[in-house]
C-alpha cells in the first residue's frame, strides 16, 4: 500500500483525546530518530501483551492529505509520536486495538517529544541520539545550547553526540555493528580525513598475536600520536591565513582542539591540529614559499646528495657550516643570528639554505666557518672572536684525529679481509686439508665458552673432570687432549642434545642427529632401550613401596633375617634412595633388561652403586 500523507503543521487544538485505536490505522513516523529495534526484546514484550495488554499508551497525531490505496484497505488516519516499540508489539501479538493519547502536534513539536522521550530509552544508540538532535537542530533552528536545555544535558554533552555523525560509512557500519564503542568511535570521529578514520579504524579492530584487542588509553596515543600535531612546533607561521588560502589561519580553524575544548577534554593543551593532511599541505607550502624567496635573493640552496654528505645523521653537525639558529653552533650563550645578524644586514651577506635530507620541511639556515669569523669580528665582540678562533682551531684539530681515526679503521678492517680472501683462494685451490689439530681446539674451545654454567657442569661430569669451575676445566681439557677432533664432535652433539618441545621429530636435534648417524648410532634402538629402562625403574619403584606397605601375618612378629626379609630391610625407604636405585638400574646393560621381570629386587640389590 503506497501513502502520501501531508501533516497539519498549525493545529487548531493541542488538547488531548485519549481512546482505543484499531493499529491498522496508525503509520509509523519517518522523522522518528530511533531505528534500530532488538527483536529478543521485542517478543518478550510481545508475549507480555498478549497475557495483559498494553499499560501505558502511545502518542499520536492526526494525518491530514490525500491518499492512494487500495479501496478495500485501511487508511492510516494517525502518525505515531511516541511508543514504536509498544505499536510493534501489538502487531506482533496480533492485538486489534491500542490505548493512545491523540494530540494535534506541527512536525517541529512531534520531533521534539520524539527526541526527548526517546533519550530516556537505554536501547537507544548514541548514533540514533546524535542523528535526532541533528534533525531537530535542522528543522527547528535550535542552537545547541538550546537542545541541550530542552534536554536537560549540558552543552559539551549534545557536542559530543553530534560529532559522531562525521564518520565515515565504514566507521558508522563498525559502530552500529559493536565492533567500537561509542568512546572509540568519538576519537576516530574526530580525525577529519576519511582515509585516516579508516586506518585508526583498522588499528583499534585489529587483534594483536595474543588476539586481544587495544585497549581505550593504547587508542588514544595512537590518535594522538598518529593524527594530531603540534600547532606550537610547526615551521609556518600558524596565524598566516594566506599560507594555504583554502584552509585560512590555524587559530581560527574549527579543527584545531583549542577551538572546541568541550570536545577535546582529553588532550593536552589547546593547540593540536587534527587535520594532518592539511598541517603537511601547510609545511609544504611553507617550504616552497621560503625557497622561492631563497632563490629571490641569490640565496644558495643545497639539498639532495649533496645535503646528506653535510649531514649524515639527523643529530649530526653541517659539516664546513654553522647553523644560524642553533646555540650548540655559537660561541656565545645566544644563537649566532643574534650576535651576528646586523653585521649580515650590513655586509650584505646572504645564509646558504640546506634541505634537512632526514626532514624534507626543515630548512637550516648555515655560514660558513670563514663567514661567521669575518662577521664576528666586524661586531667588535672580541669575547666572542676569540672563543670561536679557539673553538675553530679544537674543531680542526678534532677533524684530524677523526680523520687518523677513521683512516687507521679502515686499514684494520682492509687488512683482515685481505687475508680472508687469499686464506680461501689457498683453501679452494687445494689440495685440500682436514682441518689441523689446533684448529680443532679453536673450534672446540669456541663452543664450550658458549655453554652456561649448569650445562658446562654437565659435561664435566660426562668426562669425569669434576665439578669445580666447569668452562675452565673444559677449556683446559680441549687444550691438552690428543684427540680434540673427537672432542669437537662430543660438543656438537651435546650442544645440540636439548630436549626442544617446540620442534618437531628429529628435527630439532641437527647436530645431535648428525654425530648418531656418523657413528652409526640407530636412534630407534636407544629410544626403545630407554623406554625400557624408565619402565623396569617405574616397576621397581611401585614393588619396592608396596612391600614396604605390607603388614606381617596375623601371628607373626617380626620378619627373619631370610633372604626375603633382608630385601625387604633393604628397601629403598626415601625419594633419595629411590632415585639412587633408579640411576643405578639405568646402567644395566640393554641385553639384560628382559630379566627384570623375573626378579627386580634382588636384580636391583646387584647393581653397582
Amino acid at each position: 500500500m503506497r501513502i502520501n500523507m501531508t501533516q497539519d503543521t498549525t493545529p487548531q487544538d493541542t488538547g488531548a483525546q485519549m481512546r482505543m485505536v484499531p493499529v491498522a490505522l496508525i503509520q509509523e513516523s519517518p522523522s522518528n530518530p530511533r531505528k534500530h529495534f532488538d527483536q529478543v526484546k521485542l517478543g518478550e514484550l510481545a508475549e507480555s501483551i498478549q497475557a495483559s495488554g498494553v499499560h501505558q499508551p502511545i502518542l499520536l497525531r492526526p494525518l491530514h492529505g490525500t491518499h492512494d490505496a487500495p479501496d478495500d484497505a485501511p487508511v492510516p488516519v494517525y502518525e505515531l509520536v511516541v511508543g514504536a516499540r509498544r505499536l510493534r508489539a501489538c502487531k506482533i501479538a496480533q492485538v486489534t486495538d491500542v490505548p493512545a493519547m491523540i494530540r494535534k502536534l506541527t512536525d517541529q513539536q512531534a520531533l521534539e517529544i520524539q527526541v526527548i522521550e526517546n533519550l530516556q530509552r537505554e536501547d537507544v544508540t548514541e548514533l540514533e541520539e546524535a542523528e535526532g538532535y541533528e534533525m531537530l537542530i535542522g528543522t527547528s533552528g535550535l542552537t545547541v545550547e538550546q537542545v541541550a536545555a530542552k534536554i536537560g544535558k549540558s552543552r559539551s554533552y549534545v557536542y559530543t553526540r553530534l560529532k559522531i555523525l562525521d564518520l565515515c560509512q565504514q566507521a558508522r557500519m563498525a559502530l552500529r555493528e559493536g565492533l567500537i564503542d561509542f568512546s572509540r568511535g568519538l576519537l576516530v570521529a574526530r580525525i577529519p580525513d576519511e582515509v585516516l578514520q579508516i586506518k585508526a579504524l583498522t588499528y583499534c579492530t585489529q587483534p594483536d598475536y595474543n588476539g586481544d584487542l587495544p585497549g581505550y588509553r593504547d587508542f588514544v596515543r595512537h590518535v594522538q600520536f598518529n593524527y594530531m600535531l603540534n600547532l606550537g612546533a610547526a615551521r609556518f607561521k600558524t596565524t598566516d591565513a594566506t599560507l594555504l588560502p583554502a584552509a585560512g589561519s590555524c587559530q581560527k580553524c574549527p579543527k584545531r582542539t583549542g577551538a572546541n575544548p568541550d570536545l577535546f577534554k582529553d588532550v593536552d593543551g589547546p593547540d593540536m591540529c587534527t587535520d594532518p593532511k592539511c598541517y603537511r599541505a601547510k609545511q609544504d607550502a611553507h617550504v616552497t614559499a621560503v625557497k622561492r624567496t631563497a632563490l629571490e635573493r641569490g640565496q644558495r640552496i643545497i639539498e639532495g646528495n649533496e645535503a646528506k654528505a653535510l649531514m649524515p645523521h639527523t643529530w649530526s653537525e653541517i659539516k664546513g657550516y654553522l647553523r644560524l639558529d642553533n646555540k650548540a653552533d655559537s660561541p656565545g650563550d645566544k644563537p649566532l643570528r643574534k650576535l651576528i645578524g646586523k653585521a649580515m644586514e650590513q655586509q650584505g651577506i646572504q645564509p646558504t639554505l640546506v634541505i634537512n635530507p632526514h626532514d624534507g620541511n626543515d630548512l637550516v639556515a648555515v655560514l660558513s666557518c670563514a663567514e661567521v669569523e669575518q662577521l664576528l669580528k666586524a661586531t667588535n665582540n672580541q669575547a666572542a672572536a676569540a672563543k670561536f678562533e679557539e673553538q675553530t682551531k679544537l674543531d680542526a684539530e678534532h677533524v684530524k684525529q677523526q680523520a687518523d681515526v677513521d683512516a687507521q679503521r679502515v686499514y684494520e678492517e682492509q687488512w683482515r679481509w685481505d687475508v680472508l680472501v687469499a686464506t680461501w683462494d689457498r683453501i679452494k685451490s687445494g689440495p685440500h686439508k682436514a682441518p689441523a689439530d689446533s684448529v680443532l681446539r679453536h673450534i672446540a674451545s669456541g663452543i664450550a665458552s658458549s655453554l652456561n654454567q649448569d650445562r658446562a657442569k654437565k659435561l664435566c661430569q660426562l668426562l669425569d673432570l669434576g665439578k669445580a669451575d666447569p668452562q675452565d676445566k673444559l677449556r683446559q681439557h680441549i687444550a691438552s687432549t690428543d684427540t680434540p677432533g673427537d672432542m669437537m664432535q662430543l660438543l656438537v652433539a651435546f650442544r645440540d642434545v636439548e630436549y626442544r618441545h617446540w620442534l618437531p621429530g628429529l628435527d630439532a636435534n641437527p647436530g645431535l642427529t648428525l654425530m648418531a648417524e656418523t657413528f652409526g648410532i640407530d636412534m630407534e634402538t636407544v629410544q626403545a632401550q630407554t623406554r625400557a629402562k624408565q619402565r623396569a625403574a617405574a616397576k621397581a619403584q611401585k614393588a619396592q613401596s608396596k612391600a614396604a606397605q605390607t603388614p606381617p601375618a596375623r601371628g607373626q612378629g617380626k620378619p627373619r633375617d631370610t633372604a626375603a626379609g633382608q630385601t625387604r630391610k633393604t628397601a629403598p625407604k626415601t625419594a633419595k634412595e629411590l632415585s639412587g636405585g633408579a640411576k643405578r638400574l639405568a646402567q644395566i646393560p640393554a641385553e639384560a633388561s628382559a630379566d627384570f621381570s623375573a626378579d627386580l629386587p634382588q636384580t636391583l640389590d646387584k647393581v653397582p652403586a
